[in-house]
């Protein structure tokens, strides 16, 4: 597999093309001024893959030219890609499916070079809307420099819609108290994303947190009255209680009124009509100060209203709401009440996951996106065998029940510990089967992602990447809870692990390890900073495996190999910080620090047991 996602129809012919030296890359006349863009990047292609600087023309193409072109008998949303020794002709419907030609083009370019043999592919996507979806808002705030670079991944592998899912971290002018602990993005930066996404035919929604999960505006005393539960803003900070489903107050009428306020001021920013609302996981709905509205017309009644309110104040802006459909399921029949223009996403994660969710929700009429996951959350190296198939299956049950999108979740539970460079590969897997859902094989993609993203000619890293995963025994959501729990609960999280399995999953890891690495000499200098990446990665699920077995031999505090683990966290964690500052900005950094500072205190045997550690809860 040369080329990611698999073209629809491919016949290979006899002979190449090889630009002579008067090939041009040459813009017809009827293509748009921004087709300028796409025609720069093939060019670049030509001198990083090529050694070729091709001029860049606009007008009648003559043979040996590159043509890129429109042609009105294909659908806007098809290309035609003709490679011959004569020239190459890259015709498209419309100028997004001539922005995704060049990209098959460039990565034709990157496989052979100079020499591109003779072909004719014809080629168009299985779902419209190719979407991906990355927690920026728990944990981890990237960078702008970083978020550009994936806008440019996305429009290379032909995704078109990206959401960027914020709960506190955009610098909303009265949410001061929210954001000020963090480093949040701004007007001027969602802005200057918007145009670049734009440009390259990437539609980028808004996505915020309007009900649920809104952790820490209501924990702030200036929002705390409009919290479901009572005193959170007295509760202190702990990923564990910061992890639980803070929910907005349905039964305050100000609680309505705030949200709006927030939507109104953040939607502006972007050029689309959708906005996705959220309003997933309200776990804590009739609980606390909305019990007795709860007990008199039900939750399901409270739910509905809110999200029902808000859906319908985006339409009346001229908008398209999204939301997440883990509570609607449960009662499907309540979408019919949400305006027709509403669309549902309906995610799911299993390796298998089961198709009645989105079956149920295509029943009730409502237009919805298949939404399965990268599958990188609480993980130092993600799933990448549960990335592959779960979007390969949810892609399937997308085209059985007419789901019109796909939309690729990539979250940061407990403080987003998961680097982003690592989910690259579940990102593409999404990318590949939302526009062509035949099965691809798992090693035969990641062979293709290894050549395509990482120039790796062995095409063996991304397997040594899934090979490194699964190896978590003391794992990174035990390794939060342990630390912030008491005696009693950290002997019950013990119990729950099988400590033993610690030295047959660590040489496991160093044998991953080492396939990684010897994959580096077939790689380009510049694209080898993965190997680092990885190399602190696994040298993390080594040492908190050997945590983990330290505490199961119940040791007193500071005895033992305690301190020396101390010590090792404390190197480690700073080679790690490294790799952090590579692609995001401090925002949790902070509360990352204090938890791993006190780790290491315990492991010397200064604050164990009973003792309280600053901050957190025992």
């Amino acid at each position: 597999m040369d080329l990611l996602p698999k073209p629809k129809q491919r016949t290979r012919q006899d002979g190449s093309f090889v630009p002579g030296l008067g090939c041009q890359i040459m813009l017809a006349p009827e293509t748009a001024p921004g087709a300028r863009l796409y025609a720069g990047m093939l060019r670049r292609a030509f001198a990083d893959y090529a050694g070729l600087e091709l001029d860049l023309n606009r007008g009648a193409a003559r043979t040996g030219d590159i043509a890129l072109t429109l042609d009105p008998a294909l659908a806007a949303d098809h290309y035609r890609l003709t490679v011959a020794p004569a020239g190459v002709t890259l015709a498209a419907g419309g100028d997004e499916a001539l922005c995704n030609g060049v990209q098959t083009l460039c990565q034709l370019v990157q496989n052979h070079g100079a020499a591109l043999p003779a072909q004719q592919i014809l080629d168009w996507p299985d779902m419209a809307n190719r979407g991906y979806y990355f927690d920026c808002s728990r944990g981890r705030v990237t960078t702008l420099a970083y978020l550009k670079t994936v806008a440019d991944r996305l429009c290379r592998y032909k995704v078109n819609q990206w959401q960027l899912y914020i709960e506190h971290t955009y610098l909303f002018r009265d949410l001061s108290e929210a954001w000020r602990d963090d480093t949040p993005l701004t007007a001027a930066e969602i802005l200057e994303l918007d145009e670049y996404c734009a440009a390259r035919h990437i539609e980028l929604v808004p996505s915020l947190a309007s009900f649920g999960h809104m952790y820490k505006i209501l924990s702030t005393k200036t929002c705390c009255d409009l919290c479901e539960l009572e005193d959170s803003e007295k509760i202190p900070f702990t990923y564990t209680y910061a992890g639980w489903h803070h929910t907005l107050n349905a039964a305050n009428p100000d609680s309505l009124d705030f949200v709006i306020r927030l939507i109104d001021e953040y939607r502006s920013l972007f050029r689309t009509n959708k906005f996705n609302i959220c309003d997933d996981e309200t776990f804590d709905l009739g609980k606390g100060r909305s019990r007795d509205l709860a007990e008199k017309e039900g939750v399901q009644a409270l739910y509905v209203r809110h999200v029902k309110a808000l859906c319908e104040h985006i339409v009346a802006g001229g908008g398209i709401p999204q939301f997440w459909g883990d509570i609607m399921w449960r009662f499907p029949e309540s979408c019919r009440e949400l305006p027709p223009e509403t669309i549902c996403l309906n995610w799911g994660y299993l390796p298998d996951q089961r198709e009645n969710e989105i079956r149920d929700i295509a029943a009730s009429g409502i237009t919805q996106y298949a939404c399965p996951g990268c599958c990188g959350w609480n993980c130092w190296m993600p799933l990448l065998d549960y990335a592959y198939r779960n979007n390969r299956v949810m892609c399937h049950h997308a085209r059985k029940y007419g789901a019109v999108g796909l939309l690729n979740t990539d979250w940061g539970d407990y403080g987003h510990i998961n680097d982003p460079r690592l989910t690259i590969p579940g990102l593409l897997y999404g990318a590949a089967f939302a526009w062509n859902a035949d099965p691809v094989p798992f090693e035969e993609i990641n062979e293709a992602v290894s050549r395509l993203e990482w120039n790796d000619a062995t095409g063996t890293l991304v397997g040594a990447m899934a090979a490194l995963a699964h190896h978590e025994v003391f794992d990174w959501q035990h390794a939060v809870n342990w630390i912030e729990s008491d005696d009693a609960r950290r002997a019950e999280l013990l119990a729950e692990l099988d400590l033993t399995a610690v030295a047959g999953a660590n040489a496991a890891v160093a044998e991953a390890r080492a396939a990684a690495l010897a994959a580096g000499p077939g790689m380009p200098v510049g694209q080898r900073d993965i190997l680092q990446l990885i190399c602190v990665v696994a040298d993390g699920i080594t040492l908190w495996n050997d945590i983990g077995a330290y505490l199961g031999t119940a040791p007193a505090p500071g005895e033992g190999e305690g301190p020396a683990l101390a010590a090792r966290l404390e190197h480690w964690f700073y080679r790690y910080r490294r790799e952090w500052d590579k692609t995001s900005r401090q925002s949790g950094m902070p509360n990352l620090i204090r938890l791993m500072n006190a780790w290491a205190d315990c492991l010397r045997g200064r604050a164990y047991g009973t003792v309280h550690v600053p901050g957190l809860r025992s």
